[in-house]
């Protein structure tokens, strides 16, 4: 028996060779893990840096020009405060949406309130500590979920409507604008228009006039596009 290169080499009686590696391949939930932690660790080191940017360039110099609304503090304890609370807001966030990811083997809307309302409970105790209140905690986690739960629902809806532009123009053209929600709760989007049929526009519940109207247009507008 024989080791190189970091595998087991063995002889047997036939002269033949049989080799077995002593490398142990990482599991599906080992490497879940060991992303988790690296996310937290990614998140908290992030937070921290643009904490204590946020503290250092913006805070500072506005508790200066507005000392009866913000506490007389040193730049360097703005930067170390809002530092820790960066930390910690994304330490909590990136790390529970790896976990989520894991568990659900997706991102979507759900995970991502999940993990930003997990943020918010974080930057609640980094701000008051153990011994905050818990409605403050709670109203923090509510107000995160909430407002990460709204970007991402204007940023889905932009991404799916970026999918309709040549759907909506022909629609517009034709003046039936009223059918662009049968055209989404279909998903005809706008690499399909070349294959509609009467029957798959009967399916989306499109009347048999408008049916008649958009595919003319597709059959003009093909006929305009093989001609050049």
């Amino acid at each position: 028996m024989a080791i190189m290169g970091g595998e087991e080499r063995r002889v047997t009686s036939g002269g033949d060779t049989m080799e077995h590696s002593s490398r142990k391949e990482i599991s599906p939930t080992q490497y879940k893990v060991i992303e988790t932690v690296f996310m937290t660790a990614f998140g908290g080191v992030s937070g921290a840096v643009l904490g204590g940017i946020v503290g250092t360039v913006i805070m500072a110099p506005m508790a200066r020009r507005y000392p009866r609304a913000l506490a007389a503090l040193r730049r360097t304890q703005y930067a170390r405060s809002y530092a820790l609370e960066g930390s910690a807001v994304l330490a909590a966030w990136f790390g529970i949406e790896s976990i989520m990811r894991g568990i659900r083997d997706k991102d979507d809307l759900t995970s991502d309130m999940v993990s930003s309302s997990g943020g918010g409970l974080a930057y609640s105790f980094a701000m008051k500590g153990l011994k905050g209140q818990p409605a403050h905690a709670l109203f923090n986690s509510a107000y995160y979920a909430a407002f990460s739960g709204t970007i991402e629902t204007i940023k889905s809806r932009n991404t799916q409507d970026a999918f309709y532009t040549e759907t909506r123009a022909m629609l517009s053209k034709l003046g039936l604008e009223e059918y662009e929600k049968n055209f989404k709760k279909g998903h005809l989007t706008d690499p399909t228009l070349p294959l509609l049929t009467d029957s798959v526009l009967q399916e989306v519940n499109i009347p048999p006039g408008p049916r008649l109207l958009i595919l003319d247009h597709i059959q003009r507008y093909n006929k305009m596009v093989n001609r050049k």
